[in-house]
């Protein structure tokens, strides 16, 4: 039994301050209303180690109830989930196996997982809730590279690692799809963030 953390941001920022990167939906085959999202992941170099801890700052009522990440950046090993907050529950190997396949404007087709893990059933309340302070990290091991490296894959154009998030549980039932990748800036100039939201599944 995984013990619960009141505050993991201040247990693993010990060795490093944070580093803040966004989630972006990608898939919203539902047209729910997304304008209420802020999800994100924020990194901790832990020597020898890095944390990624999910945060999900929305006003939206969505949860996250799975996390991906993909098999294209080498160096990451023994992934697992380190700690979560009271009212969080996950556990390694999520439901569906992959996140729904992103469009070539977030970098195409997904390769595979390097780690996966969802919420325990019931998953609207073993999820990240939205506005209650939940967090959950998830760990792995460097092995020959560095936290920096890290960090250089989350930031590249285009991402050399990406991380999906499944988002349940809004007004109508509704889930999306979200990314670390942002929607190019000639779709953001036209209004594009809006249509990529609400694009239908082909």
């Amino acid at each position: 039994m995984k013990l619960k953390i009141l505050c993991v941001v201040g247990a693993t920022a010990t060795l490093a301050s944070a580093q803040r990167f966004d989630l972006f939906v990608y898939e919203n085959a539902d047209d729910a209303d997304v304008s209420g999202l802020d999800l994100y992941f924020e990194v901790f170099d832990q020597g020898g180690a890095i944390d990624f801890v999910f945060h999900n700052d929305s006003t939206d009522p969505g949860f996250v109830s799975a996390v991906y990440f993909e098999d294209t950046f080498s160096g990451l090993t023994n992934g697992h989930v380190f700690d979560e907050t009271v009212g969080v529950d996950f556990e390694e190997g999520a439901t569906p196996h992959k996140p729904a396949q992103p469009g070539v404007d977030f970098g195409g087709a997904w390769s595979g997982n390097i780690f996966d893990a969802d919420a325990e059933s019931p998953s609207p309340q073993n999820g990240i809730n939205a506005g209650v302070d939940e967090l959950l990290t998830i760990r792995f091991d460097l092995d020959g590279i560095s936290f920096d490296d890290v960090v250089g894959a989350l930031s590249a154009d285009p991402r050399e690692l990406r991380i999906a998030q499944h988002v349940q549980g809004f007004v109508n039932g509704q889930s999306v799809w979200t990314v670390n990748v942002p929607a190019p800036a000639t779709l953001i100039a036209f209004g594009g963030l809006a249509a990529i939201a609400n694009r239908r599944r082909r």
